[in-house]
């Protein structure tokens, strides 16, 4: 179904298309089939539900669904844990780390993990944090989600339609979870840190998308990013302890 209005990206009056925040391919990859409820527990800050239902919205028109779909969502979704495989953390394990800054991290440069798609990674990322902040998304009965991307919403915007490279003063941090937890869950964007400079982050099947936004970003961490970083590092680590902070802030706020 469709309602006509303006495109969020594109800014032009269209068709919408019922977009969705999270990809509709994290809901399916979190299904049990053989399950007498085959759906995802769903956790929000009222309640704990096994759902079918689906975070979505009037946002997108159909060539601006097409273009996330192309450069980055596509391609991400080919990469997450799909409840048998989880083929980005296979190659990270079938590789030697070029980066080892302590008994958490371990860091994947562009030698040593040369067949993963940085651009793609960190468009997808970079196109649900925006979604999440150009619109409030909701359910009936359920807290509005949603994020302030502030004075950045429109440099993201448009990078995300081709017409600028990626925000300056943003670092995308990729993270690869070695833990079972988080690679069977997925939640959305939500601030965290704020002061001189604010972070963002959300979990999708196994990959921890946390993302870095000000002025005052210090250049360590500046030269983490995956998409603008001179190593184009990727991230591995156990995330555990995080998704179950993150699920237990919403349990204990129902």
């Amino acid at each position: 179904m469709t309602k006509q209005g303006q495109c969020k990206l594109c800014l032009q009056l269209r068709d919408l298309q019922n977009s969705h925040l999270m990809p509709a391919a994290l809901y399916r990859k979190s299904r049990n089939p053989g399950a007498s409820n085959p759906n995802p527990m769903q956790v929000t800050e009222r309640r704990s539900v096994q759902t079918s239902r689906q975070l979505r919205n009037y946002v997108l028109c159909r060539d601006c669904e097409q273009l996330f779909s192309k450069r980055g969502e596509n391609y991400v979704m080919t990469q997450v844990f799909d409840s048998n495989r989880f083929p980005l953390l296979d190659m990270l394990r079938a590789s030697t780390p070029s980066w080892l800054p302590g008994p958490e991290f371990a860091g994947y440069d562009m030698t040593s993990l040369p067949g993963v798609d940085r651009e793609q990674l960190g468009y997808f990322a970079a196109s649900v944090f925006w979604r999440a902040s150009v619109h409030i998304w909701r359910e009936p009965g359920e807290k509005p989600v949603t994020i302030d991307l502030g004075t950045y919403n429109e440099p993201f915007r448009q990078y995300l339609l081709g017409q600028n490279g990626f925000p300056a003063n943003v670092v995308m941090l990729i993270i690869v979870c070695t833990d079972t937890i988080s690679r069977e869950s997925f939640y959305t964007p939500s601030l965290g840190r704020t002061g001189n400079d604010r972070t963002y982050s959300f979990i999708a099947k196994g990959l921890n998308f946390l993302m870095v936004v000000g002025k005052q970003v210090p250049q360590e961490l500046r030269n983490l990013c995956a998409v603008t970083g001179a190593r184009k590092l990727i991230l591995a680590r156990d995330c555990e302890a995080k998704t179950l902070s993150a699920f237990h802030r919403l349990m204990r706020a129902q």
